[in-house]
């Protein structure tokens, strides 16, 4: 394909997109009022009276509920947070649900649309007065871990300095939190333009346009609104301690990267990070995040699918060993089940 019909192409699937999303927000606007839940189960632990409530939304083919969200949705009972469960898979198989009552407030069954995004939005009109709670946490199941201690995390997100806080942020595209996990103070809760996002979050079944317009227009709409974003581990923070790094090593030893297997990607590493082109943290810097800033997750796709490229990803489980007593067998079990053809 040349360069004039790879746009012809590029330009085809904007249209493509920008039609869906159009569509798709039009059919919320007209519906009275659209929810794609078809079951619910109350659970052991209620939500009507907490103030700290988690959202969390899962997806397996098979309806199963691995042991590495089990472990997640402990984590997060410990630091205090009721949990919402919501998932998109086709079932839940019965003893995952009996499994998921004893742990959680309120159990949602949906359709799968619109992705996290969708399923977030039908989780919200399930708790009666958001800006009565303490604190809100959005979270999902696209990472491994916590590898670390949910509460004292937290602890440091200070809700004088920030009204939201992610884990971490990403300028791709536009500058945001990443949606893996986001932690929302009152400020944030009450905010008109908090209310208007939700409402107009449509259900798209392109990925693109989940990131796209929910995940960064989630940003830049709480941005505009006047509210205050911070990342626990900011990319800025990251991206100079690697160059800095990079660059030590190069001045004590200027054939060190010639040696290593992997020197044509620290090459294009380091120049890319110099030239302040904007990389996706929680894949390219997963092992510095682990190993140096105490970061608690590990992102799924990274063991699963790699789609960037990023070498020595088959070294994770010594990383994780290394920094945290988390049992790894958790990650190695739920990866026999969805790898084939294939060792990490």
């Amino acid at each position: 394909m040349g360069l004039r019909e790879f746009r012809q192409a590029l330009g085809r699937r904007r249209l493509g997109n920008f039609i869906e999303h159009r569509a798709c927000w039009m059919r919320v606007r007209l519906a009275r009022d659209p929810s794609w839940v078809v079951q619910r189960w109350d659970g052991e632990r209620g939500l009507r009276e907490s103030k700290r409530i988690a959202v969390f939304v899962h997806y397996d083919d098979k309806g199963l509920v691995h042991p590495y969200i089990l472990f997640h949705l402990e984590q997060l009972r410990k630091a205090g947070y009721s949990i919402l469960f919501v998932t998109n898979s086709p079932l839940l198989l019965p003893a995952a649900i009996d499994v998921l009552k004893a742990r959680c407030g309120l159990i949602l069954l949906r359709r799968n649309r619109g992705y996290d995004f969708g399923a977030y939005k039908d989780a919200l009109r399930e708790i009666p007065d958001l800006a009565a709670l303490d604190s809100l946490i959005l979270a999902n199941d696209s990472v491994y871990g916590p590898f670390h201690d949910l509460g004292d995390l937290l602890g440091r997100a200070d809700p004088n300095q920030a009204d939201i806080w992610g884990i971490t942020d990403n300028f791709e595209h536009h500058y945001h939190l990443q949606s893996y996990f986001l932690l929302l103070h009152p400020p944030a809760l009450a905010a008109t333009e908090f209310q208007r996002f939700w409402k107009d979050v449509c259900y798209a079944q392109t990925k693109e346009l989940v990131v796209h317009h929910h995940e960064i227009g989630f940003s830049r709409r709480m941005l505009s609104a006047g509210l205050q974003l911070e990342a626990l581990y900011p990319y800025r923070m990251v991206a100079m301690d690697l160059l800095e790094d990079l660059e030590c090593r190069s001045l004590e030893n200027p054939d060190w990267a010639a040696r290593l297997p992997q020197r044509d990607y620290l090459k294009w590493f380091h120049k890319t990070l110099m030239a302040g082109i904007p990389l996706n943290p929680s894949h390219f810097f997963w092992e510095p995040l682990l190993r140096r800033h105490g970061y608690p997750f590990l992102k799924r796709e990274l063991l699963t699918r790699n789609p960037c490229g990023v070498p020595m990803t088959q070294y994770w489980e010594s990383v994780v060993r290394q920094v945290s007593g988390y049992d790894t067998r958790l990650i190695s079990r739920h990866l026999q089940h969805v790898l084939h053809n294939r060792c990490v």
